[in-house]
């Protein structure tokens, strides 16, 4: 594998400095420190099974309640026993997730260049990697302000570059969030989409302008149909009132589909079967296919999320990885956009790292990842030409009875204030 260069703040020589090292066979990632929206991302394929979760709970969202114990754990893997010393520093964000102009001074205490402890190597599996984990807050970095963070890991042999960054959010809670979904809405009644409506309830004495909130809301986590720039419907002496058909109608999908391959004989879900390519176990799936008709409800998918997880094992550095191979048949391909899975795994991104390629000689679209073992949800995406919200009616068919969860975050900042502060986060499960 080629070296990677990585560049924050670019300046004017960033063009020149990309083409030399293009000349050089090195890879750059231009991290702009002005205008790059952040989500989940490893920088480089050294790096899988990036997670950042709320406590000791991997399908839980990472909001830090202030004034708790709760904590956000950041893990990794390095794919390889020689692992390099990394470290970590703590950036505050606005509402938007780009890089506030906050000194660190004003957002958190402690130290902001942490090494990160020696990691754990893997043991009898057939891919080698050391394995990061780490915690916030802790005894190091104090959180003071409520709003967006990320994490920024990078090799202290390198302390310019970034490797990967991790998202998380801290909230102080000031509003109360009261919500429903239903199959109400401008597309019809009771047919492929839902329509999500909400009340923000103010706490206390406190009080905003409809003008000093920013709402985001996201379906299962997603982030490529998420909503924002919401006004209230209408307001009321202690609430405001969200319910714009128009921007809070989401397509209601299906069911994602489950795959368990914890084991190499007893996998289910949509594992078609399991076999050994010396040097590498190989999950193949079952097709993915359009589900016509009546949906039937299932409750067995956690609305995108996964679990790391190898039965017959005695430790977490026992858990393998395998190969694992989409299908998805078509006679022709789709001319008129591109297939993708999408789920927690790859923090719902509909990138080339997730798109599938078509095969003419076998009819179908593929996609290969690699994956660590245990039991994962995913869903087909098809992404018309220019746009960039996926839609399941292509795919796999919608239908507004599917159970889904919508995710409300209520940003606040105050006239003349320079910092987005998150005042509610709130959980919607429709029925």
């Amino acid at each position: 594998m080629s070296d990677c260069v990585f560049v924050q703040g670019v300046t004017g020589f960033g063009a020149l400095w990309k083409r030399i090292a293009l000349l050089l066979g090195t890879c750059v990632c231009m991290l702009s420190s002005q205008a790059q929206q952040f989500m989940n991302k490893a920088y480089t394929p050294d790096i899988k099974t990036l997670q950042v979760y709320l406590n000791s709970d991997p399908l839980d969202f990472p909001v830090i309640r202030m004034g708790t114990e709760d904590k956000v754990t950041v893990a990794f893997d390095w794919m390889s026993h020689k692992f390099p010393h990394l470290a970590y520093r703590v950036r505050y964000c606005n509402a938007d997730w780009t890089l506030s102009d906050l000194e660190e001074m004003d957002y958190m205490e402690g130290l902001n260049e942490v090494v990160i402890d020696d990691p754990y190597i893997s043991m009898n599996t057939t891919f080698d990697y050391s394995h990061y984990a780490f915690s916030l807050p802790n005894d190091d970095v104090k959180l003071t302000l409520s709003g967006n963070y990320i994490v920024q890991v990078y090799d202290t042999d390198n302390p310019s570059s970034t490797l990967l960054v991790a998202c998380f959010s801290q909230q102080e809670p000031k509003v109360n969030i009261v919500g429903e979904v239903d199959g109400r809405s401008i597309y019809g009644v009771n047919k492929e989409y839902q329509h999500l409506s909400f009340e923000l309830f103010y706490h206390g004495n406190f009080t905003a302008l409809p003008d000093e909130l920013s709402v985001v809301v996201r379906q299962n986590g997603r982030y490529d149909n998420e909503v924002r720039g919401l006004k209230p419907t209408y307001t009321k002496p202690e609430s405001l009132v969200y319910e714009d058909e128009r921007k809070l109608s989401f397509e209601g999908g299906v069911q994602y589909n489950v795959a368990d391959f914890s084991h190499r004989f007893r996998f289910s879900g949509c594992v078609d079967r399991i076999a050994f390519h010396n040097p590498y176990y190989h999950v193949e799936m079952r097709p993915g296919v359009m589900r016509e008709g009546k949906m039937a409800t299932f409750g067995n998918d956690v609305n995108g999320g996964y679990l790391l997880h190898q039965q017959d094992v005695w430790s977490e550095a026992e858990i393998d990885y395998s190969i694992v191979h989409f299908v998805y048949p078509a006679e022709e391909p789709w001319l008129d956009g591109s297939l993708y899975v999408s789920g927690a795994f790859n923090d719902g991104r509909l990138d080339v790292r997730n798109k599938m390629v078509y095969s003419y000689d076998r009819h179908q679209y593929e996609l290969n990842v690699v994956l660590k073992n245990g039991g994962y949800n995913f869903q087909y995406l098809f992404v018309p030409a220019g746009m960039t919200s996926g839609l399941n009616s292509r795919a796999e068919g919608s239908f507004w009875e599917t159970e889904n969860e919508y995710q409300i975050y209520v940003y606040y900042r105050q006239l003349g204030s320079d910092h987005d502060r998150l005042i509610g986060f709130e959980r919607i499960i429709s029925k």
